[in-house]
């Protein structure tokens, strides 16, 4: 096993349980869409027409990501990433046992990508706060392959046939690990990937052909 597709949100991150972003300060359902709206309004724009580009803009631009949209109203660069650093400090958590797996699979020398339903940049805010990048890149990944390289979302085949094809080796050479059953197991499963772990720990540990169900992802090491 030496090509991993490592998922984001409920893999490495995860939303803070005990402390719930309110949802009135969202845009689209997006937090992050939040805290640009809310320097918008401290520049001078007004709450209502702030909210309103950054939706007109983000259903135009379909494959947006985050520097667009800083770009896109002339925001001021390093004010608006420190309130979106903030606010992921603040309400993202970290898995650090994958945090460490990751390491371990770095030094190890294996190949890893990130496959995600985050756009680029979403993701690597992600593994900021966790330690492994900023949002120049990471060390421990070789591509991140977000939403916006890959064009759609981890429920679609397609999205995961883009991602084989970025990387440049058959699927039976990659593994995947996750945390969602169907996105992250029975479907890249479906077009021949080598094996799918899914991390869950709350949840009895099982083995199925392929799909392996565990609760510490420290434990991947011994198949590999």
């Amino acid at each position: 096993m030496d090509y991993f597709f490592i998922d984001i949100d409920g893999t490495i991150t995860d939303n803070n349980p005990e402390k719930k972003y309110q949802e009135e300060k969202l845009v689209l359902g997006n937090p992050i869409f939040g805290v640009i709206r809310d320097v918008m309004v401290e520049e001078g724009w007004c709450p209502e027409e702030a909210k309103r580009e950054i939706e007109e803009y983000a259903n135009k631009v379909i494959w947006w990501d985050y520097p667009d949209i800083l770009a896109e109203f002339n925001l001021p660069i390093e004010k608006t990433w420190e309130r979106i650093y903030n606010w992921h400090n603040e309400y993202k958590i970290v898995y650090k046992d994958t945090v460490k797996l990751i390491k371990k699979l770095y030094k190890r020398g294996k190949n890893l990508f990130i496959v995600s339903n985050n756009p680029i940049v979403g993701c690597l805010l992600n593994l900021k706060v966790a330690g492994l990048g900023d949002i120049t890149g990471s060390k421990y990944f070789k591509r991140i392959l977000g939403a916006n390289i890959l064009r759609g979302q981890k429920h679609q085949i397609e999205l995961w046939k883009r991602a084989i094809a970025q990387i440049g080796v058959e699927p039976n050479k990659i593994v995947n690990i996750g945390d969602n059953i169907k996105e992250d197991g029975e479907i890249p499963l479906k077009i021949g990937l080598k094996k799918c772990f899914i991390i869950r720990r709350n949840q009895v540990e099982e083995e199925k052909d392929n799909l392996v169900v565990l609760k510490n992802p420290i434990f991947i090491l011994k198949y590999i």
